[in-house]
């Protein structure tokens, strides 16, 4: 396993939580050129979570669970690999009608249905079981801004796994001390990126375990379109369509954490790639 990132951007270690009041991400964004057709003979199974002996989640809260453990599973080994405390992140899946409290919330402090959320002032990555679902049966396929304008598609397991991934991304910003370190210098679009491209690699690993089905890589490359938008005058702004896929597809092409630094780069931090 690489290095988890390059010893230019290298924070300490042991780093204090940003607390940010930052709005929940809501993964929405917005277009891309011309949706990707579904490759022939995929489907929407499930991808296999932790091993194949492992029993699979039979529902949406335990299938975000699973997810989230396979994903922390991988950042654990990356972190370790690259000599660094275990990432720590607590996780709350908001069951359907129903909010949790939040710094990260709305005005009233909560977030509900339409949460995807990672909140750094409590560490807490935050998906809705709604949202996860509408995701996984297609039902925002014309809400979301890049698939309502006709790019990608959310759909299928693998569509809420790189949801879920991509959260998790946040978590290794706040725990490499990124946040802290350049929140103020960057724009969101550059974290944006980075997270899509970490989710990526994490995509990648398991590829490379053979735990994925037939059409998995496609539904994370059309959620990464679904989910882009061209409001570039939007302090908010999270990316292109076409940036958000290449983001993820350049983290699942390297397989490497540290390629992933070229987001932060490109941004305005300098350096070569």
């Amino acid at each position: 396993m690489h290095s988890l990132i390059r010893p230019r951007l290298f924070v300490a270690a042991a780093l204090l939580l940003v607390v940010l009041a930052v709005a929940p991400e809501q993964l929405s964004s917005a277009k891309a050129d011309g949706q990707r057709e579904r490759p022939a003979g995929s489907d929407t199974r499930s991808l296999i979570l932790g091993s194949k002996d492992t029993a699979q989640p039979e529902n949406i809260e335990q299938f975000l669970t699973a997810v989230t453990e396979d994903v922390d599973t991988y950042w654990t080994r990356v972190f370790e690999d690259s000599g660094l405390p275990e990432p720590r992140v607590g996780f709350t899946g908001i069951p359907a009608g129903q909010t949790a409290a939040s710094a990260c919330g709305d005005e009233s402090g909560t977030l509900g249905d339409s949460a995807a959320a990672y909140c750094p002032g409590e560490d807490t990555i935050y998906i809705s079981q709604k949202f996860a679902t509408d995701i996984y049966n297609g039902s925002l396929d014309h809400v979301l801004p890049g698939s309502s304008q006709g790019y990608g598609r959310t759909i299928g397991d693998f569509s809420v796994a790189y949801i879920v991934a991509h959260e998790y991304g946040h978590e290794v910003q706040d725990e490499l001390g990124l946040f802290q370190e350049y929140g103020q210098q960057l724009p969101t679009m550059a974290f944006e990126l980075q997270a899509d491209c970490y989710a990526g690699t994490w995509a990648k690993s398991a590829y490379d375990e053979n735990r994925l089905e037939d059409g998995d890589v496609q539904e994370a490359l059309d959620a990464a379109l679904a989910v882009g938008d061209f409001d570039e005058s939007n302090p908010g702004h999270h990316g292109t369509p076409e940036q958000r896929e290449e983001a993820w597809n350049s983290g699942f092409e390297t397989g490497d954490p540290s390629s992933c630094s070229e987001y932060l780069d490109q941004a305005g931090l300098g350096g070569s790639t």
